[in-house]
């Protein structure tokens, strides 16, 4: 062999060793196996859990479906009552309210969502063009904030960015 096939094999090997750690480094898949991929027990108990959440999910509309019943039932009561209770219910309750999470690398699309599935704000979208103003831009503070669905988008916005009110 000659000086410079040994030289190329071993930049051959630097490369290809270097090319395994910076895969290693950002999480990268490049065709190795790996422990995720041959774990069925894991990909079982995983199933378990998920049948068990969608009985939790059928016992629940069950429920849901009852309670509608219930309360028909409960306002057969004297017409006197059924007028109070309405004046009642003319007053909205936004009394939603949940601990939202912001965590580093957070984006403004992720923030919204969970505002939305969480009941405290109807459009994502809105909420999402509101922290992408320049105002709210990266701004975004690291912390846990207690937030309810009487916050206007504006009130919530300045509370996860740390704006002065």
């Amino acid at each position: 062999m000659n000086k410079s096939a040994i030289r190329a094999f071993g930049i051959a090997l630097f490369l290809v060793g270097a090319l395994l750690a910076l895969a290693a480094r950002f999480d990268l898949n490049i065709g190795l196996p790996t422990k995720a991929s041959t774990n069925t027990e894991h990909v079982d108990e995983l199933q378990k859990k998920l049948e068990q959440a969608n009985k939790e999910i059928a016992l629940l509309k069950e429920q849901a479906k009852q309670a509608p019943r219930e309360t028909n039932q409960k306002t057969d009561t004297p017409k006197t009552t059924t007028k109070d209770t309405h004046k009642s219910a003319d007053v909205p309750a936004n009394d939603t309210a949940m601990t939202l999470q912001i965590y580093s690398g957070i984006t403004p699309y992720i923030v919204a969502k969970k505002l939305e599935d969480g009941g405290i704000i109807d459009n994502s979208v809105e909420m999402e063009l509101l922290l992408a103003n320049p105002k709210y831009s990266r701004s975004l503070q690291i912390g846990s904030y207690e937030v309810n669905a009487s916050m206007s988008l504006e009130e919530i916005a300045k509370l996860i960015t740390g704006k002065k009110q």
